[in-house]
């Protein structure tokens, strides 16, 4: 059979090839079986090795080379060819997994995220809370402590602590302004410095101006403290 196996002659290696796959796929599968493959597995690996090592890489010319009978080394090819394909099967898996973990994560990201409403309420309201501070610091640093004490009494105290909204004219003696009127313009003039504060802390963390705008939109969603 070796020596068929290595003969000009077509027909010749065509049986001896026969011959041996009659001869030896029984083997295979059985201590494939008994080394952990299933029978599906025994039977694919026996019929892979049939293919890439005996006839492809031409493991009957080797026998004519070494000593020893057939069988141990087509056992020790097939142990190995097993023991390649173990490798490469897991190497394949991992990648597989990682790359649907990736594509998983990523079409979570873009596409189907599922909001945590605890979760996004503490994340605007530590935009928000960020935003008012920059705010603050900004409108005393111009010496507009009236115009923010008229913010807080106006905005943030009913939004922070649930308070009913003073009229401006309470807010406007609270203050030390003028009247009601100016009360007004102040109020409005500082809700715009925050705005600003808030459209530069959200534009720090999203890339585009239409996500800036949809943070913001869900920001005011999820606490709705500056969208009066």
């Amino acid at each position: 059979m070796v020596e068929a196996a290595a003969s000009d002659d077509l027909d010749a290696r065509r049986a001896a090839l026969d011959a041996f796959t009659r001869q030896y796929t029984a083997p295979c599968v059985s201590w494939l079986r008994a080394n952990g493959c299933g029978a599906e597995q025994a039977e694919e690996t026996t019929q892979n090795f049939l293919v890439e090592v005996v006839i492809n890489r031409q493991l009957l010319s080797k026998a004519r080379r070494v000593s020893g009978p057939l069988r141990a080394l087509v056992l020790r090819a097939l142990r190995n060819h097993a023991t390649d394909l173990a490798r490469r099967r897991s190497a394949r898996d991992r990648h597989e997994a990682a790359a649907a973990a990736q594509q998983a994560a990523e079409s979570e990201s873009e596409h189907s995220y599922q909001p945590d409403l605890g979760f996004d309420a503490d994340w605007a309201r530590a935009q928000l809370e960020e935003a008012i501070a920059r705010g603050c610091s900004r409108a005393l640093a111009l010496g507009k402590h009236s115009a923010w004490r008229a913010f807080e009494l106006r905005v943030l105290h009913p939004a922070v602590h649930g308070r009913l909204e003073p009229e401006y004219d309470e807010v406007a003696r609270e203050a030390g302004l003028i009247d009601a009127a100016r009360a007004h313009v102040l109020v409005r003039e500082m809700r715009m410095l925050v705005l600003s504060a808030l459209d530069e802390v959200v534009s720090e963390t999203a890339r585009e101006p239409a996500e800036v705008e949809a943070e913001i939109a869900y920001i005011r969603e999820c606490l709705g403290a500056m969208g009066r």
